[in-house]
This record gives C-alpha cells, structure tokens and sequence, in this order.
C-alpha cells in the first residue's frame, strides 16, 4: 500500500476496488467495466456522504435471523447433527434454535377470536 495516501484517499480507494471486484463477480461486468464502475461508485458515496463519520452496522442480528429461519425450514425432525455441521454450531444451539422458532411461528391461544 502507498504510505503517502491518506485514510480518506486509501478509503475510497478499497472501496472502488471492492466494488470493481464485486461488480466483476456478481454482475459479470468486464474488468474495465468494473474499475470504472467502482471508480465512479466511489466519487458518487463520497459526492453523497463525504464529510460525514458514517457507523454502518453489520446487521447481526438480521443475519442470525435469516440463518435461523432457514435452519427452521431445513429441519426434519431428526437433521440436527447435519445442520449442525453445515452451520457450523453445535447440536444443542440447533436445538434452541428450532425451538425458538418453533414458539415465534407458533399461534398464542390469546390471539385465537373467541366464540360466543
């Protein structure tokens, strides 16, 4: 890496070229395409936000409830040791997992219309 960068230029930079790299991977676009896809990417984010200290969450807890969701949707009734291992978690988290969504998608009594 150049040492005469600054934190901003090296910032925008990483970033042009992660979006080239994912422009390149996800969309097919050329290399030329995804170097001046980025470039542009990045002037437009800091044309946008520049200026601004900006926190961008990583979405954990969005994440572990898709992965859970679909841990939900895979299970069986007797894979907990195969989704353990392809979620890399243990048997027992799966477990509490499946139970957990298995109470979250569950109808309350209490919510049930009452006949009269």
């Amino acid at each position: 890496m150049d040492d005469t960068r600054t934190p901003a230029t090296a910032l925008l930079t990483d970033l042009a070229e992660n979006l080239a790299h994912y422009a390149k991977a996800r969309l097919n676009a050329s290399p030329v395409d995804a170097k001046a896809f980025g470039e542009e990417a990045a002037v437009f984010i800091a044309d946008l936000w520049g200026g601004q200290v900006i926190y961008i969450p990583k979405d954990m807890a969005g994440r572990i409830r898709s992965r859970d969701s679909k841990i939900y949707a895979e299970f069986s009734g007797e894979n907990h040791a195969e989704l353990a291992r392809k979620y890399k978690l243990s048997f027992q988290h799966i477990h509490r997992i499946i139970k957990k969504e298995r109470e979250r998608r569950s109808v309350k009594q209490h919510n049930l219309p009452m006949n009269k």
